[in-house]
């Protein structure tokens, strides 16, 4: 067979040197595209926030009077950095666990790295739980 016609078979069933050279290259940059990837995600959140928290109970007011104000009083743990200033939802769940009350409060700054913290929620109707959702900290 003559060069010529090798050529052309070798381009026909894609087994020129060409293009083995360029899936070599495509395979190395998807390889480093992984490993970079891999090290975004490992090392960017090598900074997690501390700030933890832990629901203790809660006491529900749904007392219907004359005026059918309806309350719930959550308490909760806070954990995080000493002085650092923290922010968290609190939210009163009905029987279907749809959202009757919500607020967002904002914790004082403490010494100390644990704070125990007991917040009102005025609700729209009568509510069979209450709790904190999620406390984060807040930046200055």
């Amino acid at each position: 067979m003559t060069e010529i016609a090798s050529e052309s078979v070798a381009d026909r069933y894609g087994a020129s040197r060409s293009k083995r050279w360029d899936r070599r290259v495509g395979w190395t940059l998807a390889s480093v595209a992984i490993v970079v990837g891999v090290l975004v995600i490992a090392f960017g959140n090598w900074r997690q926030s501390t700030t933890e928290f832990q629901n203790i109970g809660f006491t529900l007011n749904n007392d219907s009077g004359d005026a059918e104000i309806f309350s719930a009083t959550t308490r909760f743990e806070v954990n995080a950095e000493p002085g650092a200033r923290v922010s968290c939802a609190v939210e009163a769940l009905n029987t279907s666990k749809a959202t009757v009350g919500w607020k967002v409060v904002d914790l004082p700054v403490i010494d100390s790295r644990s704070q125990t913290v007991s917040v009102d929620i005025v609700t729209l109707g009568p509510a069979t739980a209450a709790h904190a959702k999620a406390c984060w900290p807040v930046e200055p």
